[in-house]
């Protein structure tokens, strides 16, 4: 039985090599893609700092 198709957009972006190179040892090693680590990681960085910069912008 096929997957879901989660809704999603295209989102294409240049990494330092140095970094793409650290992503794709660490996928390989956990199994998993680069798509599920980079979401992850942006959400944890997000949930981190998106209400201190919405706090920041409103006393501009």
């Amino acid at each position: 039985m096929p997957r879901e198709k989660k809704d999603a957009k295209n989102f294409a972006c240049k990494f330092d090599r140095e970094i793409f190179e650290k992503l794709e040892e660490y996928c390989q090693l956990s199994g998993q893609s680069k798509t599920a680590v980079v979401e992850r990681a942006v959400q944890k960085y997000l949930k981190k700092n998106l209400e201190k910069m919405r706090e920041f912008t409103k006393q501009l």
